[in-house]
């Protein structure tokens, strides 16, 4: 399912590459599943964000709202209709648990990739 709108992205790496150290900076320094070296304590499964980075950072470019509810609608319809985690009926057990990071910290995310967006506009 491609974003209908048009996407703003820089595909570039280091551009990617600058989503994830500031989300590294915001969201992984204060999550719940980071082990105690600082590192990222999730073993069984890949972080929502990480795995859906590249969309993620289009959907959340493509949107300027005050409104974090949004930025929300915009990640259920074109992140979570995608991810393996969620069933065809919407469910998605990790986000109904609070486990989904993307889920859990979406503001600090939403933060993250639009710092990024302003630097590279300025």
């Amino acid at each position: 399912m491609e974003a209908r709108w048009p996407v703003n992205v820089d595909p570039t790496k280091e551009r990617y590459q600058a989503y994830w150290d500031a989300i590294r900076r915001k969201v992984c320094s204060v999550c719940l599943d980071q082990a105690n070296d600082g590192s990222c304590g999730l073993t069984q499964r890949t972080c929502a964000i990480e795995a859906h980075l590249p969309r993620l950072a289009g959907v959340l470019s493509s949107i300027d709202s005050p409104r974090l509810d949004d930025y929300v609608a915009a990640v259920q319809a074109h992140i979570c209709g995608e991810c393996p985690e969620q069933d065809a009926q919407g469910q998605c057990d990790l986000r109904d648990e609070g486990t989904c990071a993307l889920d859990t910290y979406l503001f600090l995310v939403v933060e993250a990739i639009e710092e990024i967006n302003a630097r590279a506009r300025s």
